[in-house]
């Protein structure tokens, strides 16, 4: 091998073929994309199963009803203020969804409404949801105050 040292040949040209090649490679690849991506596929993905954790024994939604009389109620039935976190919990045991629906009188004294809200934080409710009024709507009171049975089932009171 002999090495030239001295006056040779030196190209000065730029061999821009390669680069050619890798231009029309991505020319090439925007043009196959771009149609594909103005489709907009969406894509939905499922949710997490929840083996771990046993089905709600029952869906019903738990209303606790606070008036201006100071009475309080859970769904119909009236409760005494110091039996509440023990009635709570006797609900929510057994509960995956742990909300209650406060539903209190506009005309009550927020002050003693809010040891009621209070003694259902404690009780270790995980959601309060505050049912609103509409303008010129008036507050309900429970209709018929009802009694759990032996099986569990409420009935109004009077009918056992």
């Amino acid at each position: 091998m002999a090495m030239q040292i001295g006056k040779g040949n030196v190209q000065s040209d730029l061999n821009v073929t390669p680069l050619i090649d890798i231009l029309l490679v991505l020319l090439i690849i925007f043009m196959v994309v771009t149609p594909l991506m103005m489709m907009q596929h969406s894509v939905e993905v499922p949710k997490k199963a929840e083996v771990d954790m046993p089905p709600d024994i029952t869906s019903d939604q738990v209303v606790l009803t606070y008036t201006r009389d100071e009475a309080v109620y859970l769904n119909q039935n009236k409760v005494e203020l110091p039996k509440l976190s023990q009635r709570i919990d006797d609900i929510f045991k057994n509960r995956r969804d742990k909300t209650i629906f406060l539903n209190i009188d506009p005309e009550a004294n927020y002050g003693k409404a809010l040891t009621v809200i209070d003694t259902v934080r404690n009780a270790g409710l995980e959601r309060l949801a505050v049912i609103t009024m509409k303008k010129n709507e008036k507050f309900q009171i429970p209709a018929a105050p009802t009694t759990t049975t032996a099986t569990g089932i409420e009935v109004p009171l009077g009918t056992e």
